[in-house]
């Protein structure tokens, strides 16, 4: 929500903490860039002042320009590092662009993404073409606006990797959130296939569960975190699982891929997971 304060406009954000009570946190706004209803929800662009150009959805921040790459490359780049030679990429929602981006850095020969939210894409180009790179426009790509429950029923084994990048449970994803939309994408990859979740701020109860649910429904499971600033709690998961491959057993070597933030290091040093959460 938008509200003035101390003079200023500001942007709060209610959350619930890790005792389940509702917490607000908020940013200082520059300038509002966009603010409209689409068929499926808010969409909201800010100038701000300490984190750019922030992308917010129903009243939650989805990424902002000075650490989206943060985000984005741990959100994509364990899952394509733990398979050995992924082709064929899913990406459910990231419309905003800039998982399709990282996905598009590897050696594949098709990605398709479905957003349900045509406006999110058409937003984003607009006011984060700088950040999405000309992704959209790639021949590797095909992009639907469709229903993801229904679009992922029609694929069996069919992709290597498949990355949810959808917004937490807000009214347009709250049906995606649950363990028989998991199962539904195991069904989708490849036996060898590997999946990757945003999977909201690591001790934040919807995380707790979502990765809980994911563990049972693949065979092989992990974690791994990162700090991203325009977050209410600011560490942030990300959930991996494969039916076949085991991701505790895979080297992670240094790439020729140019990243910002992702490397080896990272890589082993995010999955070190707190006493609590283990």
């Amino acid at each position: 929500m938008k509200k003035n304060f101390l003079g200023k406009k500001w942007f709060f954000e209610d959350f619930l903490d890790v005792e389940s009570s509702y917490s607000t946190w908020g940013f200082e706004i520059k300038k509002e860039l966009f603010s409209s209803q689409s068929k499926f929800q808010k969409i909201e662009v800010f100038d701000t002042q300490d984190f750019g150009r922030v992308l917010v959805l129903d009243g939650i921040v989805q990424l902002s320009v000075k650490n989206e790459f943060v985000y984005h490359e741990m959100l994509v780049h364990p899952a394509m590092f733990y398979h050995p030679n992924p082709k064929k990429v899913l990406i459910i929602g990231g419309g905003d662009g800039m998982a399709l981006r990282e996905v598009l850095k590897h050696r594949v020969d098709e990605v398709v993404l479905v957003d349900i939210d045509k406006e999110v894409i058409q937003v984003s180009k607009k006011y984060f073409a700088k950040q999405i790179q000309g992704a959209f426009s790639d021949k590797r790509v095909k992009v639907f606006n469709e229903d993801v429950l229904s679009f992922i029923k029609q694929y069996k084994k069919h992709f290597d990797i498949i990355i949810v990048d959808l917004t937490d449970p807000t009214p347009v994803a709250k049906f995606c959130w649950n363990k028989k939309f998991y199962q539904d994408v195991s069904n989708a990859l490849k036996d060898d296939g590997v999946s990757g979740f945003q999977s909201g701020s690591l001790n934040e109860p919807f995380s707790k569960k979502v990765r809980r649910d994911l563990s049972k429904t693949f065979n092989y499971f992990k974690t791994h975190r990162a700090f991203i600033e325009c977050f209410p709690f600011s560490e942030y998961a990300f959930s991996f699982g494969s039916k076949k491959i085991n991701l505790d057993k895979i080297s992670i070597k240094k790439s020729k891929i140019n990243l910002k933030y992702y490397s080896p290091k990272i890589h082993f040093v995010s999955s070190v997971m707190p006493i609590s959460e283990l």
